[in-house]
């Protein structure tokens, strides 16, 4: 169908807009919740590998029996990547993103509180959905919102986020668990 000459010249090209623009504080803080949501991916991604000690001596299991554990988050970040894309597209990045962070942070929190390793289990699957689901939002909603010159360095920088996140585990985990228990890094990742 032909659009009127006027109609057409008032078409606004969104990228060209932002390419034209300097980074704002809203993209600003897009950068920054972004770089945020991956670090505490990374976090909570690396979390069993920082309990599993005081976790296996809690519940007077080996820590063998724990594997299947460890494995859970990370299958279920495969489904939640997997299907967060077409998500995304029908009900939009950022709802699905701000869903991803609400699954990861409320599986995490719950996880604290398991008893058995199967609970537990269950519980890191339900958490890696959310975490799939998280990394490729971030990284899409992050790529739509930024200035193409700007668009590698800040994409690159946001995943810097998980590496810290992980890293940043260690530390705080050492801090933590002798003092408060292996509860208390889930529930760091969580809240």
């Amino acid at each position: 169908m032909n659009q009127p000459q006027s109609a057409v010249g008032n078409c606004l090209d969104v990228q060209s807009f932002i390419n034209a623009q300097p980074l704002s504080r809203y993209q600003w803080r897009v950068v920054i919740l972004c770089f945020l949501i991956v670090f505490l991916d990374g976090l909570d991604t690396a979390a069993m590998g920082f309990i599993a000690p005081a976790l296996s001596q809690d519940w007077g299991i080996d820590r063998a029996s724990l594997g299947p554990v460890m494995s859970a988050a990370l299958i279920g970040m495969v489904f939640g990547a997997l299907g967060s894309g077409p998500l995304a597209d029908r009900f939009g990045r950022k709802v699905v993103l701000v869903g991803a962070v609400l699954l990861f942070g409320a599986f995490s929190l719950a996880s604290a509180y398991s008893t058995n390793v199967d609970q537990l289990l269950v519980l890191r699957f339900l958490t890696g959905l959310g975490l799939g689901a998280g990394m490729p939002n971030a990284t899409t909603l992050l790529s739509e919102y930024t200035p193409e010159r700007h668009k590698s360095l800040l994409v690159t920088s946001m995943f810097c986020g998980f590496n810290l996140g992980m890293a940043g585990g260690g530390f705080i985990s050492a801090k933590l668990i002798p003092a408060f228990g292996w509860h208390s890094l889930l529930l760091i990742g969580g809240g």
